[in-house]
């Protein structure tokens, strides 16, 4: 078994036992262990898509033919199938021009327009959530695989929106949820990249990216509650382990979402403070060391926790705000 396959089937072991009551309090430190034995392999060659220049030119063909048809009638000019396909593999390309201003602004704009069938919505959200793309040599050392990663999930927040605002239920099953849930709960789990913007390729910032899928999926009524804990475990026990910064503005998302949440319920406001509680606890039982790595994850948790304060009392509940008023200056 590879390693992505050894980390899914523990992880998807752990989400099982959540959504049948046997863990709770436990869980975030089951996570972290986990989380420590997480390998970097060497990087691999990246296949980059080919066909970005054919996807711009069939982009503006279809903005063109939307441009001059009416609103009420823009529904029933769909995207072919084959044409669909090569624009959204653009979502891969490290090329800003046909990865961001191109495909994603395109793909946007047809599924929140209504150009697309509850066909192509399932089809692409089946595509945005698979080991092809979601994962895309998620355990590798830093390579463009993850502009796949990252706009697969920026994708993926649109259609879940969309989903989340249909009449009659949507286009996203029961099933197909499930599996959306435990793939997004790897990535939160394992991604390490945390790049912002990179010159001559544009933004990578997957975690900014990851912040949007979890408002939807707190917000989603398809979600279990079992499912909303897991996904904040995984999330706050990876940035408890992250040894790189996040300088661009993705702590605050992250941190909005999950207090967001925790306001939804008591139940999530105790799993929150129950995590960074052992944070703490994690620092005083670590032995001492004098590395960069360690100095950037107490950074990161303090950069967490100054979030949490700015998000305010009147969005944070009391137990949370209190404990991280107290806390603070420990990690400093």
């Amino acid at each position: 078994m590879d390693r992505l396959a050894d980390i899914k089937e523990k992880l998807y072991d752990l989400h099982q036992k959540t959504r049948d009551g046997l863990v709770f309090e436990s869980l975030g430190e089951l996570l972290l262990a986990l989380r420590r034995d997480q390998p970097v392999l060497e990087r691999q060659a990246v296949i980059l898509p080919e066909g970005g220049d054919l996807s711009l030119a069939l982009i503006k063909d279809y903005q063109e033919r939307w441009l001059d048809t009416p609103d009420e009638l823009k529904d029933q000019l769909p995207v072919d199938d084959q044409d669909l396909q090569i624009i959204y593999n653009q979502l891969a390309n490290p090329m800003a021009k046909y990865r961001d201003t191109g495909a994603f602004f395109f793909l946007g704009a047809a599924v929140q327009s209504g150009n697309l069938t509850a066909d192509q919505l399932r089809w692409l959200t089946k595509r945005s959530i698979s080991d092809q793309h979601l994962l895309s040599h998620i355990l590798e050392e830093l390579n463009d695989g993850a502009y796949d990663r990252s706009y697969s999930l920026a994708f993926l927040a649109i259609l879940l929106a969309r989903d989340r605002g249909s009449e009659g239920g949507g286009f996203i099953d029961q099933t197909l949820m499930a599996q959306l849930v435990d793939q997004v709960a790897v990535l939160s789990f394992v991604e390490v990249d945390t790049r912002g913007f990179v010159d001559e390729k544009g933004w990578v910032h997957i975690f900014a990216h990851l912040a949007n899928v979890l408002n939807e999926l707190f917000e989603h009524p398809k979600l279990r509650r079992a499912d909303k804990i897991f996904l904040m475990a995984t999330v706050m026990s990876n940035f408890a382990a992250l040894t790189t910064p996040l300088i661009m503005g993705e702590v605050g998302q992250l941190v909005g979402a999950l207090v967001d949440l925790t306001r939804q319920h008591d139940l999530y406001a105790d799993f929150g403070l129950i995590n960074l509680k052992l944070w703490r606890q994690d620092i005083v039982n670590e032995p001492y060391q004098q590395t960069r790595a360690r100095w950037q994850q107490l950074y990161n948790r303090m950069q967490f926790f100054h979030e949490v304060i700015v998000c305010g009392r009147t969005r944070v509940p009391e137990a949370i705000m209190d404990y991280v008023l107290v806390t603070k200056n420990y990690l400093s």
